[in-house]
């Protein structure tokens, strides 16, 4: 048995769950007056409050919030045609780049090897899918977020 009074949570705990509750525990509730008023005191309250009618509503709660939130908006994506049309003018300016400036590129690359040549094109165009993809999920992030607020 411990000398010093229990806490609220450990009394709370000996009246609704005794089973669960630790020997010390009810050792003391049984011998501490104290202890044992304030047990009856919270048994009493928590009776109190089973003992009351469960509130009843005379309207429909779930209607009225549901009235209270914005309505979920049909939108047409304006965010593929813009993709697509970016992507074709990139496409057409770098087709018009290798037709003006073919000849001069091939005389550039004239001195490297094929296999160097494979790897820097390999190593550039990942890059730039990676970059392209982080810049249009940001873009998407931010844009789901001004359609929010």
């Amino acid at each position: 048995m411990t000398n010093k009074h229990l806490n609220d949570a450990e009394i709370q705990q000996y009246v609704l769950q005794i089973t669960n509750c630790d020997v010390d525990i009810i050792e003391h509730v049984q011998h501490c007056t104290n202890c044992k008023i304030k047990a009856e005191q919270y048994r009493f309250l928590f009776d109190g409050i089973r003992e009351q009618e469960k509130p009843v509503f005379d309207f429909n709660l779930a209607e009225l919030v549901m009235e209270q939130l914005p309505k979920c908006q049909q939108k047409v994506s304006n965010e593929t045609p813009l993709f697509y049309s970016i992507v074709s003018i990139v496409i057409f300016f770098v087709c018009i780049f290798f037709y003006l400036f073919g000849n001069n590129l091939l005389t550039l690359f004239e001195g490297i090897t094929p296999v160097l040549i494979g790897l820097i094109i390999t190593t550039v165009t990942s890059i730039l899918v990676f970059l392209c993809i982080d810049m249009y999920k940001k873009h998407q992030a931010q844009m789901k977020a001004l359609n929010f607020n």
